[in-house]
């Protein structure tokens, strides 16, 4: 998916650079035109850098085009900003989609996510991920098992100090019962056990809190530079930053009626029993 959406920036930076030189406009003037600066311009036209719509509008009226090659561009912007990766496409849900997300975490500094239905992978137990393997996709027992054992692998990024992970998960998603009580206890113990890392911040969203905000769905925050929103079959991959800033905004204000550190554990606890 990241080579696809590389050659996508860099076919949307050539024909922003060829816009720009068949207006007999320079880098630098273009630059100081719109505002920005010309390293700006450099990023956007070799495709190092995904601009926003503001700055494409900007851009565009200072190149001088036309209303129909201007919503041109941000149509064009809009699909590579909303890029939707079937997980057949990335290799299916088992093994490699749990490489690629172990790449993509590796490379974020701080996580944050949401999950109204089931515990995030990078919380499970094995068993835990095994009942979820079992009940949401069609794998034989040696591709769940390898499955397991690379998001059990996916965890070890939780001890590292230079990775930071926030954790919102809902009561009822902890309520669900996705195997025996010993694999529910278990899992459990184990969030209440990650809750005091240093670097994990676990909130548990209770059925008595009124909700500041209608969350329809579960999503993960990557630096505040994508979001990632999961569906059954594929994965919605937002990078615009008015989209990416109303999901951090949606968590924000859902963290406000979290409990955390202590008073999460003493509902998991009562949960456990």
């Amino acid at each position: 998916m990241d080579d696809y959406r590389s050659r996508q920036l860099r076919q949307f930076g050539g024909r922003m650079r060829e816009l720009r030189e068949a207006a007999g406009i320079s880098g630098k003037r273009l630059a100081m035109t719109a505002g920005v600066t010309q390293p700006t311009i450099s990023k956007i036209e070799t495709g190092k850098m995904l601009p926003s719509v503001e700055m494409v509008t900007r851009l565009s009226e200072a190149i001088g085009l036309g209303s129909e090659t201007r919503e041109d561009l941000l149509e064009e912007l809009t699909r590579i900003s909303t890029d939707i990766a079937t997980w057949r496409r990335s290799g299916g849900r088992g093994e490699a989609k749990q490489t690629m997300l172990a790449e993509r975490e590796r490379a974020t500094a701080l996580r944050r996510s949401f999950h109204p239905a089931v515990v995030p992978g990078l919380l499970q137990t094995a068993e835990y991920a095994r009942q979820i393997f079992v009940r949401s996709m069609f794998l034989s027992e040696e591709e769940m098992s390898r499955a397991v054992a690379a998001r059990m692998e996916r965890q070890t990024l939780l001890y590292s100090s230079d990775h930071r992970f926030e954790f919102l998960i809902t009561e009822a998603a902890l309520r669900v019962r996705l195997g025996p009580a010993a694999v529910m206890r278990a899992q459990l113990d184990r969030l209440a056990n990650l809750s005091t890392l240093t670097n994990v911040r676990l909130g548990i969203v209770p059925w008595s809190a009124e909700l500041p905000r209608v969350a329809l769905h579960g999503f993960a925050i990557f630096d505040e530079q994508r979001v990632a929103v999961e569906t059954y079959t594929s994965e919605l991959t937002l990078t615009d930053s008015r989209d990416v800033e109303t999901y951090v905004r949606l968590f924000e204000d859902l963290s406000t009626v979290a409990l955390f550190d202590d008073s999460a554990r003493t509902i998991l606890g009562q949960l456990a029993e």
